[in-house]
């Protein structure tokens, strides 16, 4: 009796169990909602244009997650999602064409993951929202823009594509854009993308591991919270790809979105700052 009650008061005491607690309370409803409705809404975006995830997902979270959390969290998720994307479309994926973009983004990928965990926060909350307002403008604008013919300019857009997905995992803007530039066909943007931004992933899951990320058990539970919303929404993304007849005008929609919660990140930046 008098162990059980010594087990007892150890639990209840020691810090380690009583943070889980609350943090198992203060996500049950709110948060954990939030999560999985965001988290959908990413895989569906990606699912259906075959980019977005990271992009959708990362502004809207990162204002009730610290960036520290969402940094190793998000290409967990991605991994999953990804896998199955180019596992499904793996005859269309031009490896070749992405060559100069991974090679320049794994050399930069450490520099963005280190500033994620020891950079200031709302410094890198507040370029984040500036480059997502600048990249939304620029689809919701699309403008015509000229083609580049050889892979010359792929580090500049590599580079940049590694730094911040080591940052905050938001690595589809420049290597979106690049390949908007490259003019690639439809049929290999999609999938050759997936593969580029799953490669990415990897090397940024891989630094997260190095400097102990993961010892976080929060991930864990997000990551198994979010998982189910995750898979729902690729073969619901994967049919409306086949059958929506106007993806521009669902694009407006999507970076109308981006548009909104980059400036909200820029407000809450400023404010913090200040």
């Amino acid at each position: 009796m008098q162990k059980q009650f010594f087990t007892r008061r150890y639990y209840f005491s020691n810090p380690k169990y009583i943070n889980f607690n609350r943090f198992i309370i203060q996500h049950k409803m709110g948060t954990t909602t939030y999560l999985v409705v965001i988290i959908f809404l990413g895989s569906l975006v990606n699912s259906t244009f075959g980019f977005g995830f990271a992009l959708t997902t990362v502004p809207l979270l990162s204002l009730f997650l610290g960036l520290n959390t969402l940094g190793p969290l998000i290409p967990l998720l991605f991994l999953t999602s990804g896998i199955l994307i180019v596992f499904q479309g793996r005859k269309n994926v031009q490896f070749k064409s992405v060559i100069p973009l991974a090679l320049a983004a794994t050399l930069i990928i450490p520099i963005g993951v280190y500033l994620n965990k020891y950079g200031p926060e709302m410094i890198m909350k507040l370029i984040l929202g500036i480059f997502i307002v600048i990249f939304s403008i620029y689809n919701l604008k699309t403008p015509v823009l000229p083609k580049l013919n050889d892979n010359k300019t792929a580090p500049i857009f590599g580079g940049l594509s590694g730094l911040f997905a080591g940052i905050c995992n938001i690595s589809g803007p420049p290597a979106v854009i690049y390949a908007a530039l490259r003019q690639w066909q439809p049929n290999i943007f999609r999938v050759t993308l997936q593969a580029y931004f799953l490669y990415v992933n990897c090397i940024v899951i891989s630094s997260h591991v190095y400097i102990r990320s993961y010892d976080n058990p929060n991930i864990v539970l997000y990551y198994l919270i979010a998982l189910p919303s995750m898979l729902l929404a690729i073969p619901i993304g994967k049919k409306i790809n086949q059958s929506i007849k106007s993806p521009q005008k669902f694009n407006k929609y999507v970076y109308g979105l981006m548009l909104f919660s980059g400036v909200l990140l820029i407000v809450k930046s400023i404010n913090t700052i200040l």
